[in-house]
């Protein structure tokens, strides 16, 4: 009884740490919808046994922090002949894990944050390889996971503030250097009221760069936006960012529905 309860045991922790090895942080639409068209690549004759309608539109719902509200599947969408559809189980449950790892952050389609996604899904290979390369082929497209580097915990960096606006309120072009305290910073003054905070966190063979964007309101640090997936990539993340900044209900002064634009480069350097 003792030997199968450790098999048992011992069998959990492997499969929950492949599990969780298994599992990265990604907020990124774009390269979401590329692991998808791979997904219906590899498994065309199974999603075509399904669904013999040569189109189907994918239809995604998000909260502000990053977890799915609703998704569903239509053929001849936007049409009057639209339909809502049912797919092969294994690309629902693909569709919504791949969608499920956005950690308390915002999705973004390339710099524009988001709360729903509708993407066409051709099951077609021709088709599925044309979509993919559309995307691939858009600006500041990034494959997840390239060009990754270690950082050092006690790194140098240099934060660059290209444009700022928050609302009406704007920040001027700056540099700013400093030195990580074990994968930290110390808040980072932008302006007399702007300041952002990050850190870094490694998972796996991907070091992500979460940080919290601030506004001093009534003398109190206000959260503007926050995310917590940024992968590092070749030693830099470029926070290129536009959305609507984060509710707080009960807090005077803080206009809701106020939008931000920012582009923010952070490198990293010995």
């Amino acid at each position: 009884m003792k030997i199968r309860l450790l098999l048992s045991t011992s069998l959990f922790l492997i499969l929950f740490s492949v599990k969780s090895f298994a599992q990265v942080n990604n907020c990124d639409v774009r390269q979401l919808k590329v692991e998808t068209y791979d997904f219906a690549l590899k498994n065309l004759d199974s999603l075509k046994a399904y669904t013999k309608n040569p189109l189907v539109t994918v239809s995604l719902e998000f909260s502000e922090k990053g977890d799915i509200k609703n998704i569903d599947y239509y053929t001849a969408y936007a049409d009057k002949n639209q339909k809502k559809v049912k797919v092969w189980k294994n690309l629902e449950t693909f569709v919504k894990e791949s969608f499920s790892h956005c950690p308390d952050s915002h999705f973004y389609n390339g710099r524009e944050q988001v709360l729903t996604a509708i993407f066409a899904l051709p099951l077609t290979k021709e088709e599925l390889t044309k979509a993919k390369k559309e995307v691939e082929s858009g600006a500041d497209y990034i494959p997840f996971g390239e060009e990754q580097k270690d950082i050092d915990k006690n790194s140098k960096y240099t934060l660059e503030v290209k444009n700022f606006t928050v609302g009406k309120k704007t920040n001027e072009p700056l540099t700013k250097e400093g030195v990580l305290d074990y994968n930290r910073s110390k808040m980072v003054k932008l302006s007399d009221i702007f300041h952002i905070a990050f850190e870094l966190e490694k998972v796996g063979k991907i070091t992500y760069l979460k940080y919290k964007l601030y506004e001093r309101v009534d003398n109190k640090g206000v959260i503007i936006t926050s995310e917590n997936w940024r992968p590092v990539v070749n030693g830099k993340v470029n926070l290129s960012v536009k959305g609507i900044r984060d509710t707080h209900p009960g807090v005077k002064h803080v206009k809701e529905g106020e939008e931000f634009d920012f582009d923010i480069q952070i490198a990293f350097h010995s």
